[in-house]
């Protein structure tokens, strides 16, 4: 990928940092009541920051974020995990994180399986060197998540560039190797079926020593006042 490619996914995700931060803060004043009233705050931010939305944001409350492709509802937003999937497109480039919040109280157990998912992350995005396979990516990552490794139903991750979704694919079985100045996403996530979901996602730049795009904080970030 080109420099000035490079620049526009990093401004592209600087934007989209922004617009998180903004939602956290609305979040904790407790300013929406459904998940369709946080998609149209993060349609609306989108477009007044001037970029389009690089996808259609998923924004998943409760036993909804079990989905992995949830499609936003008028369901209020309630206790538990709360999974918003964001991205824009700026000058023709895309972003793409995910983050997991907490609305309410969480339990040791949940904060256990949050954190079980941030290292299997962060473990993965430490192997995205160049001339790495994206497979054995993938493979750490599933082995990180230990004994929850079949709730991980999707594949690690995807190039970003002027597609939201390109290559290289990181998934069992790739051929692909990554390369230098390449961007990818390290996505993992644990979907238990009616009950909760977890991803967390960054855009990684392929260096010597891997560089976040998405800068958004990953810490368990703990929204009271919801039951």
């Amino acid at each position: 990928m080109k420099p000035f490619e490079i620049k526009r996914i990093a401004k592209a995700c600087a934007i989209s940092d922004k617009i998180f931060d903004l939602l956290v803060s609305e979040l904790r004043k407790k300013r929406f009541r459904t998940e369709k009233e946080v998609y149209k705050f993060l349609v609306k931010s989108a477009y007044s920051a001037g970029c389009r939305l690089a996808f259609k944001p998923i924004v998943a409350t409760g036993k909804n974020a079990a989905e992995i492709h949830h499609k936003a509802t008028d369901d209020k937003l309630k206790r538990g995990f709360f999974v918003v999937d964001f991205g824009v497109k700026y000058k023709g480039y895309c972003s793409d994180c995910t983050r997991t919040f907490f609305l309410g109280k969480p339990t040791a157990a949940e904060k256990k399986l949050y954190d079980l998912v941030l290292i299997a992350q962060e473990t993965g995005i430490m192997y995205c060197l160049p001339e790495v396979y994206a497979a054995d990516v993938d493979l750490i990552v599933r082995a990180a998540l230990w004994d929850y490794f079949r709730n991980f139903l999707h594949s690690l991750g995807h190039g970003v560039g002027k597609k939201v979704h390109q290559g290289p694919s990181l998934r069992p079985r790739s051929r692909s190797i990554l390369k230098k100045n390449m961007v990818v996403t390290v996505e993992p996530g644990l979907y238990f079926k009616n009950k909760l979901g977890i991803r967390i996602e960054d855009a990684i730049l392929i260096k010597e020593k891997p560089i976040s795009l998405t800068r958004t904080t990953k810490k368990r970030v703990i929204l009271g006042g919801y039951s």
